[in-house]
C-alpha cells in the first residue's frame, strides 16, 4: 500500500469517526417511521454512473406514487443530471461536481442552500446498490435528515460500525436485478413497486432536434430503422468492432474504423449530439444493438427494443427486465466469445416481434 493510499484511509476513518461521535447510533425500525411527517425526501445517487441512475427510476417513481405531496429531490453528478431532467417524480434536481476543479464559491453555495433551505430534509435515501460512496453519505449528514435510509450489504469500513444509515435495509435476494433492489430499499417507508419500467422524459424541440438530425442525414422516413451502438469505457464490454451508429465523445477513433468496415449505402452515421437529442435519435429507432453501458438503459426508458452485449456483468442482474430485450452472453463470460452467429439469430427473433419477414 502506498503511502497516499494510507494516508487516504486514514482520513476516510477520522472522518466516519468524527460524524459517528455526533450521531445518534440508535437504529430505526421501518415501522417506527413517521411516514406522514416526511415532507421533503432527498435521495442521493451521485456516485454512479448514467445507466445506474435509470435503474433507480422505478424506485423513485413508486416513492413519488406512496408520497405524492411531498418535495422530492436528488442528488446527482452532472454528466447524468440530462437523463433525470423533466422527470415528473422529482421535484428539485441538486448537481454535485465530481472534480474539484468543477467547484466554485457559487456553485457550492447553491448546493449547500439546496441541501438546507427549510430546514434541510426529513429523510435522506442512498440508493447504493454495488459500492459505497463518503462523498455521499456526507451529503445525506448535511442534509439534515433524521433519518437516513441505506442497504445493510455495503460498509464505508468493515472495522468501524455503521454510524450514518439508522434504517439498514436488506437485499432480499443475493441474485436479482438491480432495479429490484432499489425498491428493496424503498420499501422501507412503505412503497409499493408501480411496474420496472424506466422512466426517461423528453420534451417536443428535443425530439425535434432528432428529426432534423435524421433528415440531415437523408432519413426523412424509414420503415425499419436498427441503431448500432458500440461504445463502452471498459474493453472487457465491447463487443469487437469486426463483428459488428451513434459514436461517444471519447469513442471517435473507435467510429473511424467501424466505418472502415462497412460498405452499405444503407448505413448512416449520427454525429455526436448533446445527450439528450442523441436520446431523442435512439427514441426514433425500432431496434437497437448495443453493450452493456449506458446506451441500453437509455433505450430501455424509451421503449426501444434492444440487443445487448454482456461480460463482466451478468445479464440477469443490469440487463432491462423486460421482455423486448434481448441480452447474449458467452459461456465463458467474454465480450470476443459472442459469434456472429449468435447476434444474427437474436437480430432475427427481434424482427420477427416487431412483425417484419425475412427476405427470401
Amino acid at each position: 500500500m502506498t503511502f497516499m493510499r494510507t494516508i487516504e484511509l486514514w482520513a476516510k476513518k477520522l472522518l466516519i469517526g468524527t460524524v459517528g461521535a455526533f450521531r445518534s447510533s440508535k437504529r430505526i425500525s421501518p415501522n417506527q417511521i413517521p411516514l406522514q411527517r416526511l415532507k421533503r425526501i432527498l435521495i442521493v445517487k451521485q456516485h454512479d454512473q448514467l445507466g445506474d441512475l435509470l435503474v433507480t427510476t422505478p424506485a423513485v417513481r413508486a416513492l413519488r406514487k406512496k408520497f405524492p405531496e411531498s418535495y422530492i429531490a436528488i442528488v446527482v453528478r452532472e454528466y447524468t443530471a440530462p437523463m433525470i431532467w423533466d422527470n415528473p417524480n422529482v421535484d428539485s434536481v441538486i448537481v454535485f461536481y465530481e472534480k474539484l476543479k468543477q467547484w466554485n464559491w457559487q456553485k457550492f453555495k447553491s448546493f449547500w442552500d439546496q441541501l438546507r433551505s427549510d430546514g434541510g430534509f426529513d429523510c435522506a435515501i442512498m440508493l447504493n446498490s454495488v459500492s459505497r460512496s463518503l462523498s455521499s453519505d456526507m451529503i445525506t449528514v448535511a442534509s439534515k435528515a433524521k433519518i437516513i435510509i441505506g442497504p445493510n450489504h455495503i460498509a464505508l469500513d468493515p472495522d468501524i460500525p455503521e454510524s450514518i444509515y439508522n434504517v439498514l435495509t436488506p437485499r432480499a435476494r443475493k441474485e436479482q436485478h438491480e432495479s429490484e433492489h432499489y425498491l428493496d430499499i424503498v420499501r422501507s417507508l412503505g412503497v409499493q413497486p408501480d411496474g420496472l419500467d424506466y422512466d426517461l422524459q423528453l420534451t417536443d424541440d428535443e425530439e425535434a432536434g432528432a428529426d432534423k438530425v435524421l433528415y440531415e442525414l437523408g432519413i426523412q422516413s424509414a420503415t425499419l430503422l436498427i441503431g448500432v451502438h458500440f461504445g463502452a469505457l471498459n474493453k472487457e464490454k465491447r463487443y469487437p468492432l469486426e463483428k459488428f451508429l451513434i459514436p461517444g465523445p471519447n469513442e471517435t477513433h473507435h467510429h473511424q474504423q467501424l466505418l472502415s468496415f462497412i460498405k452499405s449505402a444503407e448505413v448512416r452515421s449520427v454525429p455526436v449530439q448533446q445527450m439528450r437529442i442523441s436520446c431523442a435519435v435512439i427514441k426514433k429507432l425500432q431496434l437497437l444493438l448495443c453493450n452493456d453501458t449506458g446506451t441500453m438503459h437509455i433505450a430501455s426508458a424509451l421503449r426501444v427494443p434492444t440487443i445487448s452485449f454482456h461480460s463482466i456483468s451478468d445479464p440477469a442482474q443490469w440487463k432491462p427486465p423486460h421482455e423486448r430485450h434481448i441480452s447474449l452472453r458467452a459461456d465463458d463470460k467474454k465480450i470476443t466469445s459472442i459469434t456472429v452467429e449468435m447476434v444474427t439469430a437474436a437480430v432475427r427473433t427481434q424482427l420477427q416481434k416487431l412483425g417484419f419477414k425475412e427476405r427470401e
